[in-house]
């Protein structure tokens, strides 16, 4: 199968950096849940990757932000190629649900700049230079009801329970359309730099719907969660398989719940 690594938007597939320590105290006492991390990406025993996500929530609009940049003898081979920014802008329903609005991604060998609009029945993409919709394209209805890559990982952190249960669908950088079923796979000890202690462990079936540009295969990838005592489940790794390197790891080397690191 084509790894789904891209699909977290952290290569991936988890992912702006935070603004200033003084501006995110001053908004402490307003502000809603609030998440950021760091994250690297192993290949064969090798770093290739440098992700950082954030998200966060004030009243009922929230944001989330990520970049990924490729490291290490990736990076002498494709340069700045694969580099991303990517940010969306959204509405929290009053069920809890987290519904995008606008999203844009930009990099990559063309520095192309792709935007999303998103409505309760449909998703409209422009970018710029002009791209493919995948063979096939999503259709309406296949789009109706899904998020972006950055929603869905922000939908799983601020789970009312277990993260782990559901199926997530999945619109990845205006054009791939796919779904994450979750199912829970037990609890595990973790100790990593980012975090020790116990972590959720979620199987998460991933099923290919339109919308690539090379043909895509289901394949089960592995997410660790940490609950942490606000509330929110901190993701410390992702486990995926891909074509040509085996699995890909990517694991946080710094998470920040609420102002508060995990270690």
């Amino acid at each position: 199968m084509k790894s789904p690594l891209a699909a977290l938007g952290l290569s991936l597939s988890l992912l702006a950096l935070a603004g200033p320590a003084s501006a995110q105290s001053a908004q402490a006492a307003t502000a809603g849940p609030r998440v950021e991390a760091v994250y690297s990406a192993h290949a064969r025993g090798m770093n290739v990757g440098d992700f950082t996500y954030n998200f966060s929530q004030n009243g009922q609009a929230y944001e989330a932000s990520a970049q990924r940049r490729v490291t290490g003898l990736a990076r002498s081979l494709l340069g700045s190629q694969q580099d991303y920014s990517y940010s969306v802008r959204g509405a929290v329903a009053s069920n809890g649900d987290l519904r995008p609005q606008a999203y844009t991604h930009r990099g990559g060998r063309r520095d192309r700049v792709v935007r999303s609009t998103f409505t309760a029945d449909d998703i409209t993409t422009t970018a710029e230079p002009r791209m493919g919709m995948g063979n096939p394209a999503a259709t309406q209805a296949q789009k109706r009801g899904a998020v972006d890559q950055l929603t869905a990982i922000a939908s799983l952190i601020t789970a009312d329970a277990d993260p782990c249960s559901g199926t997530v669908k999945v619109y990845m950088d205006g054009r791939s359309r796919f779904d994450f079923v979750l199912t829970p796979n037990g609890r595990v000890n973790v100790n990593t730099a980012a975090y020790q202690g116990e972590a959720l462990r979620c199987s998460v079936q991933f099923r290919p719907i339109a919308g690539f540009s090379d043909p895509q295969e289901a394949a089960t990838l592995t997410f660790l969660f940490a609950p942490t005592a606000s509330g929110l489940f901190a993701p410390v790794r992702i486990e995926m398989p891909s074509d040509d390197v085996g699995v890909i790891r990517l694991e946080a080397r710094r998470l920040t719940v609420n102002g508060t690191r995990l270690r």
